[in-house]
C-alpha cells in the first residue's frame, strides 16, 4: 500500500459517497473517485471487489448502529409503545434517510448475492435486535424475542413509509399498542 494511504480512510470516503448516492450505483469507478484514487488501486488495496464491498458495508452498518446509540442511549423505556414510537421517529429523521436507502439497497442486493449482502443484512438486524432489547422496559419477558417482534413491525413501517403510507404505519402501531 502506498505511503499515506490506508484502507480505513478509503472506506470512510467511499461510505460518504454511498450515504449520498446509495449503494445500488456503487461501482468501482465512482467509489474510486470518491476515495481519491483509481479503480485499479482499490482492487490493489482490497484484493477484489467483494472484499471492498464487504469493508464498505461493514463500515456503513457500524455507522448506522453507532448513530442509533448516540441518538437514543441505552436506558429502559417506560413502555414498549413509547420505545417503538421513539424508534420510528428516529428512523424518520433526515439523519437516517441515507441509512434507510442503503438498507433497502442491501436487501435488494441480497436477492442477487445472498452470501455477501445477506451476511451484512443479518449483522444489521441482529445489531438492531440487541439495540432494541437493551432499551425495553426492565420487566420485559424474553427481551430478545420481543425485540425481534418490534423490529418486524418497525421494518414493516419503513416499507410502508417508503411508498408514502406513513398513516397506515402509524395506525398499525396504534392498533398494536392499544392507542387507536
Amino acid at each position: 500500500m502506498a505511503v499515506g494511504v490506508n484502507k480505513a480512510d478509503l472506506v470512510a470516503a467511499m461510505a460518504a459517497h454511498v450515504r449520498h448516492h446509495g449503494l445500488a450505483g456503487a461501482s468501482l469507478r465512482p467509489l474510486a473517485r470518491a476515495a481519491g484514487t483509481s479503480d485499479r488501486m482499490l482492487i490493489y488495496y482490497f484484493g477484489n471487489k467483494a472484499n471492498l464491498i464487504e469493508a464498505l458495508l461493514t463500515r456503513l452498518a457500524d455507522e448506522m448502529l453507532g448513530a442509533m446509540n448516540a441518538i437514543l442511549p441505552a436506558q429502559p423505556a417506560a413502555s414498549e409503545a413509547a420505545l417503538s414510537a421513539e424508534i420510528i421517529a428516529l428512523y424518520r429523521t433526515p439523519t437516517f434517510l441515507p441509512y434507510r436507502r442503503i438498507w433497502f439497497d442491501i436487501l435488494s442486493a441480497t436477492l442477487d448475492d445472498a452470501a455477501m449482502h445477506g451476511v451484512v443484512a443479518r449483522r444489521i438486524l441482529n445489531g438492531q435486535v440487541a439495540w432494541i432489547a437493551a432499551r425495553l422496559p426492565v420487566r420485559t419477558d424474553n427481551p430478545t424475542a420481543q425485540a425481534k417482534a418490534m423490529l418486524m413491525m418497525i421494518q414493516g413501517a419503513l416499507v410502508l413509509d417508503l411508498v408514502g403510507m406513513n398513516r397506515a404505519a402509524n395506525l398499525g402501531f396504534d392498533r398494536a399498542y392499544g392507542r387507536g
